[in-house]
């Protein structure tokens, strides 16, 4: 080796010899240069390495060592989700804890498939941590899991700390067949509506069953309706993170939506509204107030203004239904029913969507509307008067009735003989 060769020969304090170079691998986050060291046993393996960080680093392919781990990458990839709501982000916490505890100690340049398929195997097997311990996960569960776990790895990808993603080589263990959604019929709503008309949330029952999400419900403000224009807007919900009932931002974009309110909704809302008056003044300094833009508390809270627990709501739903002798459905159902129910009636898709406050169209029509049974009878009805095959077949049912009716006749005649013939 010359004085130029880059690769210099040193001797370690035992007398070993190692081969050593300095090499640029491209540019820090602040724009300084990255230089790295590489030590290696022999001159022909420090040569080959070298060359070979050349050639990556023009291609744009070189990754550089890095000791992150599994644990350190997951929670800093989660913080630069800024646009995630706080209900989802504990969501994807809650869906990557099974990682962590498993795999978060090993360095992300380390992380094989193998090690990723047996996680998957764990918790399909036994990773369940909540309720009754050690029993299997569901696969939906564990899809979720290992689809947060690929995300966080690409991101990883994408700031050149790996080469490959081994999450997206693994096998999902897809989810169980999806359950038909258990929706009202229109007479199954409309008694339901009529057995509660006279329970103190009778209009917050009604804009459940208009669509509305429990956490718009409970979320609405006296300042975001005007009951002369007769709409509400969507602008704020109350959810539950973390065990916390908290007030938030509509879920997306189009969730934050004006709707139209009906004669039955404007009615309600100013009979509740002249009861709430009437209850702040009897209550007097002990009435609660949290809405500074209307001086009044959300529109669905107790006597003395104390806002309704999203949970109490769902509770005090599936109490009514019993009483009400309804099939039991769940209150998130409602917003199903709502969807199914517009689309019987004919009104299109890009509608429901935007009534419902759906990113897209696809999704309303594949999550939010279902068949139902009084609605497949009318659809074969129709099918038989297209086809014209209803009154075909009536026609041909009649006629061979009158066949089977006739036949015993005659050969009663034949049996009994001419002298019973006028008896008969």
């Amino acid at each position: 080796m010359s004085k130029s060769d880059p690769i210099k020969k040193v001797t370690l304090k035992n007398g070993k010899t190692r081969y050593r170079f300095v090499i640029d691998v491209g540019r820090k986050a602040d724009g300084r240069r990255d230089q790295r060291t590489y030590t290696y046993n022999t001159l022909k393996e420090a040569r080959e390495q070298r060359a070979k960080i050349i050639a990556e680093s023009a291609k744009g392919t070189f990754v550089a060592d890095s000791a992150k781990t599994v644990a350190e990458h997951l929670p800093e990839w989660l913080a630069g989700r800024r646009k995630l709501q706080e209900s989802t982000r504990t969501n994807y916490a809650n869906s990557l804890k099974p990682v962590i505890e498993r795999l978060g100690h090993i360095p992300l340049q380390k992380l094989t498939k193998t090690q990723v398929d047996d996680l998957v195997t764990w918790m399909l097997e036994s990773g369940r941590r909540v309720g009754k311990k050690g029993r299997p996960l569901a696969p939906a569960t564990v899809t979720l899991t290992l689809g947060r776990l690929a995300q966080a790895l690409d991101d990883a990808v994408k700031q050149g700390i790996l080469v490959r993603n081994v999450a997206r080589l693994v096998d999902s263990p897809g989810t169980a067949p999806q359950k038909e959604m258990s929706t009202w019929t229109a007479e199954q709503a409309a008694a339901f509506l009529a057995y509660v008309a006279e329970d103190r949330l009778f209009a917050a029952w009604c804009l459940s069953l208009y669509g509305l999400r429990r956490g718009e419900v409970l979320g609405l403000r006296w300042c975001d309706i005007d009951l002369e224009a007769k709409t509400l807007t969507v602008c704020v919900t109350r959810i539950i993170v973390k065990d916390q009932v908290v007030h938030s931002t509509p879920k997306s974009a189009r969730s934050k939506r004006t709707l139209p309110l009906d004669d039955t909704l404007v009615a309600a809302l100013r009979r509740l509204k002249s009861r709430r008056a009437q209850e702040r003044l009897k209550a007097g300094r002990d009435y609660r107030s949290s809405c500074q833009t209307c001086n009044e508390s959300h529109v669905f809270v107790d006597e003395v203004g104390e806002e309704v627990d999203p949970e109490s709501y769902s509770d005090r739903f599936e109490v009514l239904v019993r009483r009400a002798g309804l099939p039991l459905i769940r209150l998130h159902d409602t917003r199903h029913t709502c969807g199914t129910l517009m689309h019987l009636r004919n009104v299109p898709a890009a509608v429901i969507s935007a009534w419902l406050g759906h990113a897209n169209v696809a999704f309303t029509m594949k999550t939010y509307v279902h068949s139902q049974d009084e609605a497949l009878k009318a659809a074969g009805g129709t099918l038989g008067a297209v086809y014209g095959t209803t009154e075909k077949e009536t026609a041909a049912d009649d006629t061979e009735q009158d066949n089977v009716t006739r036949e015993p006749d005659v050969r009663k005649c034949e049996k009994n003989g001419p002298e019973n013939e006028s008896a008969a």
